[in-house]
C-alpha cells in the first residue's frame, strides 16, 4: 500500500509540472483514472472467465482505477479481447528456448500469443501484456507487430514506477534549467540530449497553449518565443 501511496504522490506531482500534457501519451489520459474496482467484482471477473490476474494488477484496479494514467497511451481499461485460447508459454513460443545465448527478441511467432490481457500501448503494434490464462501467468510480455518479443524482467508496480521517474526527471531537469539559462540554451542542451519534444514541455511547464494544428517548425519557434516572454514576465 505504500508504493501505492507514493505513485499517487508522484502522479500528482507529474500532473502539476506537465500543465499542457506534453509528455508523451498524456493528452489521452490527462492522468486520470477509470472507476476502482471493489474486490468482489474483481473476483466475478476471474470466476466468469476462469483466468487469474496478479496482485499487483489487482491492486491498481482496487486503489488507482481500471485504465487511465501511465506508460505509452495510458493504463488500458480491461479487456477479454485476447484473453483465448490460453498462452502457450514461453518456452514454446521462443525457439532455442533451450540454449538462451541463442534467443534473441525476434523470435516469436505473433499470431501464437494469446492468453492476455493488454496492459500498456505504445503504438505502433507495441503492447506490454499481462499472461492471465495457459502457462506462465502472471508474468508480463511485451512484443510489437514486427515479432519482437520479450518477458519483462521488472514488476508491473515497477515500470509504473519508472514510468513516473523518468518523466518527473525529466521535467524538473528542464524547469530547472528554465529558471537559469536563456531559452535556446535550455532547448540546444536537451536536443544533445535527444529530448526533442523539449519545445512542447516548456510550454507545458510555462502553462501555455500549445499550437494546435499543422503548423511549421518556425511557427512553433515563434510560438515558444512568445510564450517565453510572457512567462519570463510574471517569473
Amino acid at each position: 500500500m505504500d508504493t501505492i501511496h507514493t505513485i499517487k504522490e508522484k502522479l500528482e506531482a507529474l500532473r502539476r509540472l506537465d500543465k499542457g500534457c506534453a509528455v508523451f501519451g498524456a493528452s489521452q489520459h490527462r492522468y486520470q483514472f477509470g472507476p476502482t474496482l471493489r474486490d468482489f467484482s474483481i473476483a466475478g471477473l476471474e470466476n466468469k472467465h476462469d483466468l487469474t490476474l496478479s496482485e499487483e494488477y489487482k491492486t491498481i484496479l482496487q486503489h488507482l482505477g481500471d485504465g487511465g494514467a501511465g506508460p505509452g497511451y495510458g493504463l488500458q481499461s480491461i479487456s477479454m479481447k485476447h484473453i483465448h485460447p490460453p498462452y502457450v508459454g514461453h518456452q514454446h513460443l521462443l525457439r532455442n528456448w533451450d540454449d538462451p545465448k541463442v534467443i534473441d527478441i525476434e523470435m516469436i511467432d505473433s499470431e501464437e500469443i494469446s492468453g492476455y490481457i493488454k496492459l500498456f500501448d505504445f503504438g505502433c503494434g507495441m503492447e506490454t501484456c499481462l499472461i492471465v490464462k495457459g502457462e506462465n501467468v502472471g508474468d508480463l510480455i511485451f512484443f510489437d507487430c514486427d515479432d519482437r518479443f520479450q518477458v519483462e524482467e521488472q514488476s508491473l508496480l515497477e515500470i509504473y514506477s519508472s514510468w513516473l521517474d523518468s518523466n518527473l526527471a525529466l521535467l524538473r531537469r528542464v524547469e530547472e534549467k528554465l529558471h537559469r539559462l536563456p531559452l535556446q540554451e535550455v532547448v540546444d542542451s536537451e536536443w544533445e540530449l535527444k529530448n526533442f519534444s523539449v519545445k512542447q514541455i516548456i510550454l507545458s511547464l510555462m502553462g501555455s497553449q500549445p499550437l494546435r494544428g499543422g503548423h511549421s517548425g518556425n511557427q512553433l519557434k515563434a510560438h515558444l518565443e512568445q510564450e517565453y516572454q510572457k512567462w519570463k514576465a510574471n517569473t
